[in-house]
C-alpha cells in the first residue's frame, strides 16, 4: 500500500527501467511523510470528503494514458498501477505502441483504487489547476516525438491570473524519424512557489516513464 506526499520524489531503481513513478503529497512541516499513524488518520477518518488542499495526505495508485489518432482509428490506453507501493510487487507498467507519422490526442486519468469506488484524483486537479500542471518528456530513440498542451486553465476554473497550461489533456506528434524509446510524464504541485507555465515546481505529484514502441 503506498503513500506519498508532495514533496517526496523516489528514485527509479534500475530493475524498473520500463518505468519510474514516484508520488508526494504532505508540506514541509511534516517530518515522517511515511509514517504509519498519518496513514491511519487518512483511512479511519468517516467525515473524509476527498477535498484534500496543500499538505494534506494523498494516494495515487494508478496513471493511465489515452492516446487517440487524430486521422481516425482505435484509441490507446496504457497505465502505471501500483496497488502495494515501493517495496512490495513490481507495478504493472503497459508499453506505449504509436505509429510514425501520426498525431494523437492525449488525455491522463489519476486514480486511487485503494478507495471503493476508485477516487479520480483528475477532479481534484481540475479543481486546483492553477496549482497543478503537467509536464512531457520523449527521451532515446522518441525523442523526436513532440508534445503540446490542449488544455488550461480556464478550462476547469475561474482563471485569476496568467492563464497557463495544465496537462491533463494534450497532443503527442509522432514523425516519421521517431524510433523506440520513452515518454516520461510528471505532474508539478505549485504550493511554495508560483506556477509559470514553464518550469517544473520542486514538489512532484508523480513521475512516471513509459516505454515505447514505435510502428513504421
Amino acid at each position: 500500500m503506498l503513500k506519498y506526499r508532495w514533496n517526496l520524489l523516489s528514485v527509479m531503481t534500475a530493475a524498473m527501467l520500463a518505468a519510474a513513478l514516484t508520488f508526494s503529497c504532505a508540506d514541509d512541516n511534516d517530518s515522517n511523510p511515511m509514517g504509519p499513524d498519518d496513514h491511519d488518520e487518512h483511512h479511519d477518518d468517516d467525515d473524509h470528503d476527498h477535498d484534500h488542499g496543500p499538505g494534506e495526505v494523498e494516494l495515487f495508485t494508478t496513471i493511465k494514458v489515452t492516446l487517440t489518432p487524430q486521422g481516425g482509428g482505435s484509441s490507446l490506453t496504457v497505465q502505471f498501477r501500483d496497488l502495494d507501493g515501493e517495496g512490495g510487487d513490481d507495478p504493472v507498467v503497459d508499453k506505449i505502441v504509436v505509429d510514425a507519422g501520426t498525431v494523437y490526442n492525449g488525455m491522463l486519468l489519476e486514480l486511487n483504487e485503494l478507495e471503493t469506488p476508485p477516487e479520480d484524483i483528475t477532479e481534484e486537479v481540475k479543481e486546483e489547476a492553477e496549482a497543478h500542471q503537467v509536464f512531457f518528456e520523449t527521451l532515446g530513440g522518441f525523442s523526436p516525438a513532440t508534445v503540446a498542451y490542449a488544455d488550461k486553465e480556464s478550462d476547469y476554473v475561474t482563471n485569476s491570473g496568467d492563464d497557463h497550461p495544465v496537462g491533463l489533456k494534450f497532443t503527442l506528434t509522432v514523425p516519421a524519424n521517431a524510433q523506440n524509446g520513452q515518454f516520461r510524464i510528471s505532474q508539478s504541485h505549485y504550493d511554495a512557489g508560483p506556477k509559470d507555465g514553464v518550469t517544473p515546481s520542486d514538489e512532484t505529484d508523480f513521475e512516471v516513464t513509459f516505454e515505447v514502441e514505435v510502428r513504421s
